[in-house]
């Protein structure tokens, strides 16, 4: 995979001069506390690698931009861990990298993700002075005790004074994550909780049942029988409210767990769900660039290392491997009409079933025929101008729709 994706960045050939725009995650992996129910690729009592972490991701910034240098910048996001721990000078260096050597639209939406805690208002006003402008802070709950099972550092005081901060600064895109579907979580609540993020009036608000990942320190809790499974019952109610509620507030919901006000959905995100290019950079973070698939190295220190190594490959030999990708894949088209379709079923418009057939040269029916029939029959899908969507019941029921549209696995026989 080093090799393809080293011949990928040597130069701009014609296979990267035909992708019009292209949007760009950085990936930062450092935070102060690891959340129980996180499993992101992040790490907590590692500021020592810091110093060397910031000029790493700036060298990765430089070894890919030959390869995008015909496409054009839609989008930057910083994710993470938590990016708004970085310093003021670490962003001014990353952002200044990233003019300096893409193509960056004058108009690109930059998004970098927050946590209330560590959001001053000096801070806020460097990062919106750097260009930074969407910010997406991760509220969770406006419950003490609910932020305290999810291992969260700040109170809802303190979202209150970030938000506020925020807007003293110049941000007028502001989304707020939260969680609903608790353990021993009751829906008045969630509603509450929901209520009091609605006066702080964001533009844009994305909603995610709380799930159970394996290896977090959440799932061994409730695998010893600490704390309970979530109900999905519970969590299923409160998301049909969530939808009715947020319409009412003038909120569109535009995929199955994000809701904004006219002209502020996510247009980062967008192009995940529209499967087109996209490059990460940072530990850990993956890409979906030239036709393949590829994902970086997870350990922020292995990944300092081979951004190292790459450097120091190119400096010698003209060129060299991309050593921090640490495997990926060149999909076939099967599974990119399957990722296509799955994607596009996650917004609410669904997908434009003219432009699929343009694009992949078949009809989505000629495709997932079987699969159709079967969730048209059990009302979880359905057409209208044109286009296949997700009902109402389907949108609680996606995954099984989804698993559904997935290639069959190809192997040996039994």
């Amino acid at each position: 995979m080093t090799t393809i994706a080293a011949q990928s960045a040597a130069s701009a050939g014609p296979l990267e001069a035909k992708a019009p725009s292209l949007a760009l995650y950085l990936h930062i992996p450092f935070c102060s506390a690891k959340c129980g129910y996180c499993d992101f690729n992040s790490y907590e009592h590692l500021d020592h690698l810091i110093p060397d972490y910031t000029p790493a991701l700036i060298s990765e910034i430089e070894l890919w931009a030959p390869a995008a240098q015909q496409s054009r910048v839609t989008s930057v996001f910083f994710g993470g861990g938590t990016p708004s721990l970085t310093s003021l000078e670490d962003l001014e260096a990353i952002t200044n990298a990233v003019r300096g050597r893409f193509n960056v639209d004058p108009e690109a939406e930059w998004t970098l993700e927050a946590n209330p805690t560590e959001l001053t208002r000096k801070h806020l006003e460097g990062m919106r002075g750097l260009g930074i402008n969407r910010l997406s802070m991760g509220v969770q709950s406006m419950h003490a005790d609910e932020l305290e099972l999810l291992d969260r550092e700040h109170t809802p005081e303190r979202v209150v004074e970030a938000v506020t901060a925020a807007r003293v600064a110049g941000f007028d895109n502001l989304n707020l994550d939260l969680i609903f579907g608790l353990i021993n979580h009751t829906e008045e609540r969630w509603r509450d909780t929901l209520e009091q993020v609605l006066a702080l009036e964001p533009e844009h608000l994305s909603c995610y049942a709380l799930t159970v990942e394996p290896e977090t320190a959440l799932y061994y809790r409730v695998q010893k029988g600490i704390l309970p499974e979530p109900d999905p019952d519970i969590a299923a109610s409160q998301y049909e409210w969530t939808r009715s509620s947020l319409a009412e507030a003038g909120y569109e919901h535009y995929e199955i767990s994000n809701w904004a006000k006219p002209g502020r959905r996510c247009e980062h995100n967008l192009i995940y769900w529209r499967a087109e290019p996209y490059l990460g950079m940072g530990a850990g973070a993956h890409s979906f660039f030239v036709g393949q698939r590829f994902a970086n190295v997870d350990a922020p220190n292995r990944y300092v290392e081979a951004i190292t190594a790459s450097v120091e490959q190119r400096a010698e030999h003209g060129r060299g491997t991309m050593q921090q990708v640490a495997g990926g894949e060149t999909p076939d088209e099967v599974t990119n009409r399957a990722d296509t379709a799955i994607l596009g079923l996650r917004l609410l418009e669904g997908i434009d079933e003219a432009a699929f057939a343009a694009r992949y040269g078949v009809t989505l029916d000629a495709e997932f025929g079987p699969a159709l029939e079967r969730h048209f029959a059990l009302d979880l899908i359905e057409r209208a101008d044109g286009r296949l969507r997700l009902t109402e019941r389907g949108l609680l029921l996606s995954n099984e729709v989804f698993i559904d549209l997935l290639p069959d696995p190809v192997g040996p026989e039994a």
